[in-house]
């Protein structure tokens, strides 16, 4: 069977990449270095699997979304992500000032490229799939139209309409993080080392706010797919955010049930509040 194929192809690749990258990551201190022997890798394990999928077909179209979707992006994000980075450290001006404008203008970038695709990333952030057959499914045609500008450049075999948009989404978010890690290295340490002191976090909601969010992520199955104990989750989180649930967890879901309008208060709240950021932002 064709799936049979691609699973026995893509689960040793994948699981080989993500093994042998970690390892690659961690040989080397310098950057600059570490940019260029990570791209050479990357970009020869892209290579391996294009060329695996010129004369691969898939069983199902679902099986071709997911690979799409989210299997390919995921390696070419990582080779944009230290492209990006080799591009912005190598070009990194001396100075504590200014090494902090280049990061944030690096950030500044970035925002404006989102809004950009806004409408796509939106879809793709939802989880949205009623689009998936035209962004992820290969065709034997492209459209000039329709399709990204890069993507007329690409081979139809091996590439589809959207899964770069995919990449540099994910990249952007790695990106951001790195960053604003780097920001802060300046900030706390003069940007002299990437140790710092365990920063302290204290929960500022109340015990009430904090249960409905683990109860949240319990449902969603968002921690550990769902397979861990509501109690052990809290006590967790509770150290985490240096607040004590004590034995109260149960009775305080039970006083959420117990609401006669609104249950999900505190997610609501937050929502509300995340939401009003954006717009804001997007002045």
């Amino acid at each position: 069977m064709i799936l049979i194929a691609m699973n026995s192809f893509c689960t040793p690749f994948f699981q080989e990449l993500e093994r042998d990258f970690l390892l690659l990551k961690s040989s080397e201190s310098n950057t600059i270095v570490g940019c260029h022997n990570m791209i050479y890798f990357l970009e020869r394990k892209l290579k391996k699997l294009n060329k695996w999928l010129k004369n691969h077909q898939f069983e199902c179209e679902k099986s071709e979304v997911y690979f799409f979707k989210e299997l390919k992006p995921s390696l070419i994000s990582k080779i944009l992500f230290y492209r990006n980075v080799l591009k912005i450290e190598s070009t990194l001006p001396p100075g504590k000032k200014a090494k902090r404008k280049h990061y944030i203008k690096a950030i500044s970038k970035l925002s404006v490229q989102i809004r950009e695709e806004r409408d796509f990333y939106e879809y793709y952030r939802s989880k949205a799939t009623y689009n998936d057959h035209n962004y992820f499914v290969r065709r034997p045609y492209k459209d000039i139209f329709r399709d990204n500008p890069m993507q007329l450049f690409f081979d139809s075999k091996i590439s589809t309409s959207h899964e770069y948009q995919v990449a540099k989404l994910i990249c952007s978010d790695m990106l951001v993080n790195y960053l604003e890690r780097k920001i802060d290295e300046i900030n706390q340490k003069g940007g002299t080392t990437n140790f710092r002191d365990p920063i302290k976090y204290n929960w500022s909601g109340t015990k009430i706010d904090l249960v409905e969010l683990i109860y949240a992520l319990k449902h969603a199955g968002l921690i550990n797919n769902g397979n861990t104990d509501v109690k052990e989750l809290a006590m967790h989180l509770g150290k985490v955010f240096n607040i004590d649930l004590e034995d109260n967890i149960y009775r305080i879901y039970q006083d959420i049930k117990l609401r006669k309008t609104v249950r999900t208060k505190f997610l609501n709240r937050i929502t509300e509040n995340f939401n009003q950021k954006l717009n804001e932002e997007d002045l």
